[in-house]
């Protein structure tokens, strides 16, 4: 998006902010004048207060500088503006290196007696002050609402307020974009109104730093050269330049064993791939620098440091049953079961389990819940970073942060709260129950005590009879092998057998090498050779399991992704969850269908391009072209080969294209032939008589009925039709 877009998007929202009550900072007026060609359209800093609360839209960490910032006007008189300007000159004559020391103690003089005559130093006004606020926009955000150094709230979507659906024909940009607005005002709104029941609590949240030990080493042998040693420049030899650089190994000399290279570490510790930063040392220049104190062995540790944080929490909302309004009917019996379901109903909505899971493996958070949230919890899960996951029985997963625990924590405080009122509910809604059917008992003997005993027994089997079904299901697991077929299923776990079976013959391979001293034989596999082989067998596993199901099911599946994810200990289960996750809940056959269709929707999305006459539609996709080169027209095979393959799939369902027409109008010679613009009729397709391109690029399709060709322009093409 382009950086002016941005900026209308936050002005928009901006305008909609003061509507609700905020005071912002930081707006210019548009000031364009198409007059004289100016343009500098209206801007905002993205900086708003309410009652306390800071809003921050699009800051990022270099508008810092803006907190508690004021802005002045200044109110400049001639002579103050003279003397200063003055001032300026003496000042810069006294720093030069040609003025003699006379001449800069009579500039002293001079610059003494211009500051008497302006007498006062330029006033100014304030016209704002800043509020004062720590972060800038969290990473993966957009906006956060903070207060007194925390964040409150947080979420994205602003830059998507200035965007539209060019294919809605109901409802204009400029309404499409308003609505997206109000909604993110809204939002920030909800935030603010939660933010009001939130309470300060200081939490200990665990944070891994890495420290530096040195080692009390005076000296080392071949034996100790391996990886992971690291040693610190205790002096500088470049002007103490090089005083505190820490090199590690990175490669050792296998041949002559003699001089190992070590490279300089940089951020994150990690070895700089620069040769201009790496250093040869032999095992006795080590000892020698060692000897001298000018190096240091050390070792990094890592240390896991509890830091307090203030952290904001939601209050538990409890409800009694006092507070359930009472509902007065003409009979008793619809009384009692109206207060019944009542308490129920509210008991229910109130007890939601929730577990919080830290998945240490892979560094994650994981929050479940007994059933489905409300919708303002699941705003509030997206806003702190949670994302759905469908797997292992669905939950809310964020990677392990301060503000992700935190956030987890007061949800299960919130939930522990919340059963034990559930619970105080549920004890007083009994006793208001045998009250009632006490009650109705003196007063009217409707039923007898042979059919209450005879409707509890039928009661309770039916209650077992639910229980045993939902038993059922909570032994169902779904998994990886059980989604794709049989034959999948053998040939990924047969190229798991091999991938498994040549990682174990060249680790045996490489640990028989090394026993033998080879320092003085060519032609050896070195350690980078064996490491390469290895990375290279690695990524070979991994696409042929991708390429299996993209030949198979013409689905897109990115390996490279799944490659880097992976390491040496990841079978073929790891990959399949890769690959369902790039599926995004679709099937096999189900994506690659998807995709067929995007690709065909992907022609027609700019413009009014598709007309549908009786059982004619009429598409203008740019299909053919003019080349003034060869003065011939051709054909666009990468358009007709999309168009070709949702026919098909639109005909018998087949996911690969039609061979009938791809044999008549792919490839080159067949896509500079002159009869191509020619009606023809097919002979493999059902429900298309014929098709015809035009050289203007537009290609007509004779469908058996107005129907086909309306729901093939609707499904595949993304035509919608405009209400008249």
């Amino acid at each position: 998006m382009h950086y002016l877009d941005k900026q209308e998007a936050k002005v928009n929202i901006m305008y909609k902010l003061v509507d609700a009550g905020w005071r912002v900072f930081g707006y210019k007026q548009d000031e364009s004048d198409s007059m004289v060609d100016y343009y500098s359209p209206a801007s905002w800093s993205g900086v708003a207060t309410k009652n306390g609360y800071v809003l921050l839209v699009d800051v990022c960490k270099y508008n810092l500088s803006d907190s508690g910032r004021e802005v002045r006007k200044y109110d400049y008189n001639k002579q103050s503006y003279v003397a200063n300007s003055r001032i300026e000159k003496l000042k810069a004559m006294m720093i030069d290196a040609a003025s003699t020391e006379n001449e800069k103690a009579s500039c002293a003089v001079l610059i003494e007696k211009e500051m008497e005559k302006a007498n006062v130093e330029p006033s100014y006004t304030v016209i704002e002050t800043y509020p004062t606020f720590v972060f800038a926009n969290p990473k993966g955000a957009s906006w956060h609402i903070e207060k007194d150094g925390q964040i409150i709230a947080k979420g994205n979507g602003v830059y998507a307020t200035n965007t539209y659906d060019w294919e809605n024909k109901e409802k204009s940009a400029t309404q499409q974009k308003e609505e997206k607005v109000m909604s993110l005002v809204k939002r920030i709104e909800k935030a603010l109104t939660d933010a009001d029941a939130l309470q300060p609590e200081v939490v200990k949240v665990p944070v891994k730093t890495i420290q530096v030990v040195e080692k009390s080493v005076t000296g080392v042998t071949e034996a100790y050269i391996k990886e992971g040693f690291t040693f610190v420049m205790k002096v500088g030899y470049t002007h103490g330049a090089s005083k505190g650089n820490r090199y590690t190994l990175i490669h050792i000399d296998q041949q002559f064993n003699k001089y190992h290279t070590f490279a300089k570490l940089g951020k994150n510790n990690k070895p700089s791939k620069s040769i201009d930063k790496s250093w040869s040392l032999s095992v006795d220049k080590i000892n020698a620098l060692l000897g001298k104190g000018h190096i240091a062995v050390i070792e990094f540790i890592e240390v896991t440091e509890y830091v307090e944080k203030t952290v904001y929490k939601k209050t538990a909302r409890k409800q009694t049953v006092s507070d359930v309004p009472a509902i007065e009917t003409t009979q008793q019996n619809d009384s009692n079961e109206e207060i019944g379901e009542t308490v129920n109903k509210n008991s229910n909505e109130e007890l939601k389990t929730v577990s919080v899971v830290l998945n240490e493996e892979k560094n994650g958070i994981e929050i479940s819940f007994a059933e489905k949230p409300e919708s303002e919890i699941i705003e509030e899960l997206k806003s702190n970073g949670f994302r759905w996951s469908r797997f292992n029985g669905g939950k809310w997963w964020a990677k392990q942060s301060s503000e992700t625990i935190a956030y987890a924590e007061s949800l299960a405080v919130s939930n522990d709260d919340s059963q034990s009122v559930v619970q105080e509910d549920e004890f007083e809604a009994s006793h208001i129950r045998e009250n009632n059917i006490k009650n109705i008992n003196e007063n009217e003997n409707v039923y007898t005590q042979e059919e209450k005993t005879m409707n509890n027994e039928e009661t309770a089997n039916n209650i077992e009879a639910i229980d045993d079904i939902f038993a059922k299901f909570d032994d169902i697991e779904i998994t990886n092998d059980q989604r794709i077929a049989d034959d999948d299923y053998t040939f990924c776990k047969e190229q798991e057998t091999k991938y498994k079976a040549l990682l174990l013959a060249y680790n045996g391979f490489n640990d028989e090498l090394n026993k033998i001293s080879h320092g003085s034989f060519h032609g050896v596999m070195s350690s980078y050779d064996y490491e390469n082989s290895l990375t290279k067998i690695k990524e070979s596993f991994i696409k042929n399991i991708c390429y299996h199901f993209i030949n198979k099911y013409k689905v897109t599946i990115e390996s490279e992704k799944i490659i880097k994810k992976l390491n040496f200990e990841s079978g073929f289960q790891d990959i399949l969850d890769n690959i369902f996750t790039q599926l995004d809940g679709y099937s096999f056959t189900e994506k690659a269908e998807k995709e067929i269709k995007d690709n065909t929707k992907e022609i027609f999305k700019y413009g009014e391009k598709i007309l549908i006459k009786g059982n004619k539609l009429n598409l203008d996709g740019y299909f053919a072209h003019y080349d003034s080169i060869w003065k011939r027209y051709e054909l666009k095979e990468d358009s007709i080969i999309k168009i070709f393959t949702s026919l098909q799939l639109f005909d018998s369902g087949s996911l690969t294209i039609n061979e009938e027409l791809k044999d008549k109008y792919c490839g080159y010679q067949n896509q500079i032939k002159l009869e191509n613009y020619e009606r023809y009729a097919t002979q493999t397709l059902k429900k298309v008589k014929s098709i015809k391109f035009y050289k203007n690029g537009k290609l007509d399709i004779e469908f058996i009925s107005n129907q086909e060709a309306a729901r093939f322009a609707s499904e595949y093409c993304g035509y919608k039709k405009i209400a008249m």
